[in-house]
């Protein structure tokens, strides 16, 4: 487990937790324009306007929807440890740049922070949160305490 790296991604979730101006936390996406409604879910066909384009920057502001991950991609936070993001079909993915490899989603969040399936999924899955922890600030602070809560259980090396 890289700790020092879930730290620094704790301080970006207190961070914009704190901002006004920041993202749309939302764990139910890696990211997303904020006007769809993600209880209508992608498959919406008036949320077609919204896929974002080959290329584009997405804002890290309220005008953009993520979950933790996504805002760690978006934010730059590990940009030197080759976080970034693709746009592949209208949707953001979260892509980790290793050597000559690309990975995407919960196969770059395993290798970023070397953590395996479970321990990834209970970091940063809606599916391990209460409905009410699952967007806002809240849900940001939510996400941070847990993941100081892992490195503080942690077994000493």
């Amino acid at each position: 487990m890289r700790a020092d790296l879930l730290l620094r991604g704790a301080e970006v979730l207190e961070a914009d937790a704190l901002n006004p101006e920041g993202i749309k936390f939302d764990l139910g996406t890696w990211a997303a324009d904020a006007r769809i409604n993600l209880v209508n879910g992608y498959l919406d066909p008036t949320t077609k306007k919204y896929k974002y384009k080959d290329n584009e920057i997405v804002p890290v502001n309220c005008g953009t929807q993520a979950c933790a991950f996504g805002l760690f991609a978006l934010s730059e936070a590990f940009k030197e440890e080759g976080l970034g993001y693709k746009i592949i079909g209208g949707t953001l993915r979260p892509m980790l740049k290793k050597g000559d490899g690309e990975f995407f989603d919960w196969d770059a969040v395993n290798l970023l922070f070397d953590l395996d399936d479970g321990q990834s999924q209970r970091l940063f899955s809606a599916a391990n949160y209460d409905q009410d922890q699952r967007q806002g600030a809240t849900g940001e602070l939510a996400v941070a305490a847990r993941i100081r809560q892992l490195i503080a259980n942690a077994p000493s090396t």
